[in-house]
C-alpha cells in the first residue's frame, strides 16, 4: 500500500462511473479529462493569478486529491497542502496557435497515478485577452466542479488586487465522499432507487435507438443478426475511438429570442435545447416519437456541495414519448414531469441502472439505445464574479460515447452555442452539421409558435 497521511477513501459512484469509461477506451487514457479554458477582457497580473491560484489550493480540497491503486483498485486521499510554482506563460500570435497548442495538451493524459492530477496555463491571445486554462482529470472535477472553480479563482484574484471581500468558503469534497459511501453501504437506499428505476422502465417498455446519423445502424444490425426485433445496436467499439469536436453558434437574433422565451415561460435550456434536438432525431429516423437521452446530472442538492470541487455528476435516463399532435409547448411540459422524476431518482448509481437495463432488456456489453448524453452548461455573464469571459472547451481527439452533446448561453456573443463531441466512425461531421442545423430551425420553429403540434414543426424542418 502507498504510504499516505490522513483517511483513504474508495471512489464514489459518480467516479466508478468516470473510471468505468475506461473500459470503452483501451489505448485513450485522455478520455476521462476535462480541458478547458476560460479568457478574459481584463489585464491579469499573472504572478497574482498564481498567488490566488495557490491560495484556491488551500481553499479547493479535490485541487488535492491524489490516487493511487490497491488491490486492482483505485483509492484516494487528500494530501494536507501542495502549492503551483511557475505556472507556464503562453504567447499566441493567432487564434488557431491557441487552438492547436492547448487542443494538443488536452489529448495528452494525465498521468494520475503519478501524482498529476490537473496541469494549469496561463496565456495571451493574439488581441491581448488573457486566459487561463486548465486540464484536470475527471476523477478530480466534473463540470459543474470547473465552473466552481473559476468563479471562486477570480473572486480571490479581485480580493488580492482591489482589496474586495474574500469569497465565502467552499463546501469540502471530503465530506460529499464520506456522504456518498455511506449512502451506497446502505443496500436499503439501492433497493428502493431499483424498485422505482424497474417500475419506470417498465412503464414505457424496451427503448429504441434513435441516432443522429439515421437508422442506418440500426438496420445494419438486425440484417447482420437477421433479427428484426432489435433495438439497440452495438456501437461502443473500444478501438476505433477516433473523434471530432464540432461547434455551431445560433445567429444572435435567433438566439435572442430563444432565451426570451426560455424567461417569460419559466423554461429550462435542459429541457429546451432537448426538445428541438428530439424533433430533428425524430424527422430522420422514421417519424418515431420515442426518444431517449442520457443526461448528464450536476447533482448538486445542498449550497455546500455546490459550492464544491469534486465529481457528483451521474448521467440521468430522460426518456419521452411525444406524440406528433402534442404542442411545442406541452411537450416541453412532459419533459419537465421527467427531468423531475429523474431528479428525484438522482442518487441511484448510473452503473446500477446499467446493469438493471442489461438484465431487463438482454442488452450485450456494446449494446444501448440512448441517442446522446447531452449537458446543459448554466453559464451566464455574472457566472465568473462578473467578469467579461468567453469559455472554451478543447477536443479530446479521442471519446467513450458515440456522441456526448452540450449546450450553453456564450457569456461574450450572447449567442447559444451547441458543440458534439463524436466519434467519427459512427458520426460523421456532415451529421453533425445536420443536426446543429435541425436542432436550430427546431428551436426557432418551437419559440415562435409554441402551440403548434410537433409534427408541423416536423413537417417544417
Amino acid at each position: 500500500m502507498k504510504k499516505v497521511t490522513g483517511a483513504v477513501y474508495d471512489l464514489i459512484p459518480p467516479q466508478e462511473m468516470i473510471q468505468f469509461m475506461l473500459k470503452y477506451s483501451f489505448f485513450h487514457k485522455q478520455v476521462t479529462q476535462i480541458p478547458e479554458s476560460i479568457i478574459v477582457e481584463k489585464e491579469l497580473d499573472f504572478k497574482l493569478m498564481e498567488k490566488a491560484f495557490n491560495i484556491e489550493i488551500e481553499r479547493n480540497d479535490c485541487l488535492r486529491l491524489r490516487f493511487f491503486k490497491e488491490g486492482g483498485k483505485i483509492k484516494q486521499h487528500f494530501i494536507p497542502e501542495y502549492k503551483l510554482e511557475n505556472i507556464p506563460i503562453l504567447e499566441f500570435k493567432s487564434e488557431q496557435e491557441r487552438i492547436d497548442t492547448l487542443t494538443s495538451d488536452a489529448r495528452k493524459p494525465i498521468k494520475m497515478l503519478k501524482g498529476e492530477t490537473y496541469r494549469v496555463k496561463f496565456f495571451r491571445t493574439h488581441d491581448n485577452r488573457c486566459g487561463i486554462y486548465i486540464n484536470i482529470h475527471h476523477l478530480v472535477m466534473d463540470n459543474a466542479a470547473v465552473f466552481t472553480f473559476f468563479a471562486d479563482l477570480f473572486a480571490i484574484y479581485d480580493h488580492l488586487k482591489d482589496g474586495t471581500a474574500m469569497p465565502k468558503p467552499l463546501g469540502k469534497y471530503e465530506d460529499i465522499i464520506k456522504k456518498e459511501l455511506a449512502y451506497v453501504a446502505d443496500p436499503k437506499n439501492l433497493e428502493r432507487e431499483e424498485k422505482a428505476y424497474r417500475e419506470f422502465m417498465e412503464g414505457l417498455g424496451e427503448p429504441l435507438y434513435l441516432g443522429v446519423e439515421g437508422p442506418k445502424f440500426l438496420e445494419a444490425e438486425r440484417a447482420k443478426k437477421k433479427d428484426p426485433s432489435i433495438k439497440a445496436p452495438s456501437l461502443f467499439d473500444p478501438i476505433h475511438d477516433k473523434a471530432e469536436l464540432t461547434k455551431y453558434t445560433i445567429p444572435y437574433d435567433d438566439s435572442q429570442k430563444i432565451f426570451k422565451f426560455m424567461e417569460e415561460n419559466g423554461v429550462g435550456g435542459e429541457c429546451l435545447v432537448q426538445l428541438a434536438m428530439r424533433l430533428h432525431v425524430s424527422r430522420i429516423n422514421n417519424r418515431h416519437d420515442d426518444t431517449y437521452f442520457i443526461v448528464l446530472c450536476p447533482r448538486r442538492k445542498t449550497l455546500a456541495d455546490k459550492r464544491a470541487g469534486g465529481t457528483l455528476a451521474v448521467p440521468l435516463p430522460q426518456r419521452v414519448v411525444l406524440p406528433e399532435n402534442t404542442t411545442f409547448r406541452e411537450a416541453l411540459e412532459k419533459m419537465a414531469e421527467v427531468q423531475f422524476w429523474a431528479f428525484k431518482h438522482m442518487d441511484y448509481p448510473y452503473l446500477e441502472y446499467r446493469n438493471l437495463q442489461r438484465e431487463m432488456y438482454n442488452y450485450s456489453a456494446a449494446a444501448a439505445a440512448s441517442t446522446m448524453m447531452f449537458s446543459w452548461f448554466p453559464l451566464e455573464a455574472g457566472t465568473m464574479n462578473n467578469w467579461d469571459y468567453e469559455f472554451e472547451g478543447y477536443s479530446l481527439g479521442r471519446y467513450i460515447m458515440v456522441l456526448y452533446t452540450f449546450a450553453m448561453k456564450d457569456a461574450r456573443s450572447g449567442c447559444l452555442k451547441l458543440s458534439c463531441m463524436h466519434r467519427t466512425k459512427f458520426v460523421s461531421v456532415e451529421d453533425i452539421d445536420a443536426f446543429q442545423e435541425g436542432t436550430a430551425k427546431a428551436l426557432k420553429l418551437g419559440v415562435e409558435n409554441p402551440d403548434m403540434t410537433l409534427g408541423e414543426i416536423i413537417d417544417r424542418l
